[in-house]
């Protein structure tokens, strides 16, 4: 049985390669940094941020990350790092 007061995270309205590159920007990833990561081209990499920040209404990557904690669609951590 669920825990009541654990927030249930949304769906993320993002591929799971999204969601990938998502987790990779929040570890303070670079997209080339992503791109050797995953096995994709630095450009792909790139495309990838590109959808999410579009798909969040987001204009950088600290607001994209910030949309997505507060939405749900990605976890922090239990204790700080």
């Amino acid at each position: 049985m669920p825990e009541p007061n654990k927030k249930k995270p949304s769906t993320a309205p993002f591929s799971k390669r999204e969601q990938q590159v998502l987790g990779l920007l929040n570890d303070g990833k670079s997209d080339k940094q992503i791109a050797r990561r995953l096995g994709i081209s630095d450009l792909t990499a790139r495309k990838h941020r590109a959808n999410l920040l579009k798909k969040a209404h987001a204009s950088n990557v600290c607001e994209l990350l910030f949309v997505s904690i507060v939405s749900g669609w990605l976890d922090l951590p239990d204790e700080p790092l």
